[in-house]
């Protein structure tokens, strides 16, 4: 695969040190290449990368993930897929733990809510093996329909509000967690409260989250810009897309002073804490 062109392509006002809190990577020949390529072209130190239920085939799931983050310990973490409600859920958690992983990626949409009493062993077993919960909110894209189609199981967005997690973040305070998307556009408000209202509460702004992110700078809404990280979320081609769609969202809001923040700054203060 010739990566030169990502070498050719500049980014303006690009901090120097990125580190990317929500990536994927697609199930297609060369990506690890492609992604290795782009975070030496961008400057991005270390991603965290999300792995996918079973059934999503077009992405990287949790043994491979597992594997590349031991190879690459100094490039990656690896978050792990669980369904809170399958009956070997905490039993997975468990597996994670002694594998290493430190941070379980979680799907609501799947049909679930998260402040459910029934899953209060699964947020108890969390808090005590001290892994991150790492959840997706924000309506669901038109991108995941052909994926739905293809495995034959559907999404709900109603299950993505972010106020799912509130009681369950007082229930739990030692559990983090991190709302994928920052609410998008639909629970951006939402999704900012709990952020600044909870200790344990983190977001990123990956994906639909520059939505999130513009209407809360426009809006100059109260949000704690001190626990929102940035991501890519894409094929690692987008990488200098993706970092120009949200720069450019930042200084249209005369917001540049977050920039060091979002893209390096709350990610290496939360892995110092939370990922070893």
């Amino acid at each position: 695969m010739d990566l030169r062109f990502l070498a050719s392509i500049t980014v303006d006002d690009k901090p120097e040190r990125i580190i990317d809190m929500h990536q994927i990577l697609p199930a297609i020949d060369g990506v690890l290449e492609m992604q290795l390529a782009a975070m030496q072209g961008f400057g991005v130190e270390r991603v965290l990368l999300q792995s996918a239920p079973p059934q999503a085939t077009s992405l990287w799931g949790n043994e491979k993930l597992l594997a590349l983050a031991e190879q690459h310990g100094d490039r990656f973490w690896a978050s792990q897929f669980v369904d809170p409600r399958m009956p070997q859920a905490v039993a997975a958690l468990e597996s994670f733990a002694a594998n290493g992983a430190r941070v379980v990626k979680l799907l609501p949409v799947a049909g679930y809510e998260g402040d459910d009493p029934a899953l209060d062993e699964f947020w108890g077993t969390m808090e005590r093996l001290q892994l991150v919960a790492m959840i997706h909110t924000g309506f669901i894209t038109a991108r995941h329909k052909a994926e739905e189609a293809k495995a034959g199981l559907f999404m709900s967005s109603r299950y993505a509000n972010p106020l799912f997690y509130d009681l369950t973040a007082r229930k739990f305070p030692q559990l983090q967690f991190i709302l994928c998307h920052l609410g998008g556009a639909v629970w951006h408000e939402e999704a900012a409260q709990m952020v600044t209202q909870h200790d344990n509460v983190w977001a990123d702004i990956s994906g639909f989250g520059l939505f999130a992110l513009r209407r809360l700078l426009g809006a100059e809404a109260t949000v704690d810009w001190t626990k929102v990280f940035w991501g890519n979320d894409s094929a690692p081609f987008a990488y200098p897309f993706n970092l120009r769609l949200h720069l450019a969202t930042l200084r249209q809001a005369g917001a540049m002073d977050l920039a060091p923040l979002l893209f390096h700054d709350n990610a290496q203060r939360f892995s110092e804490r939370f990922l070893g």
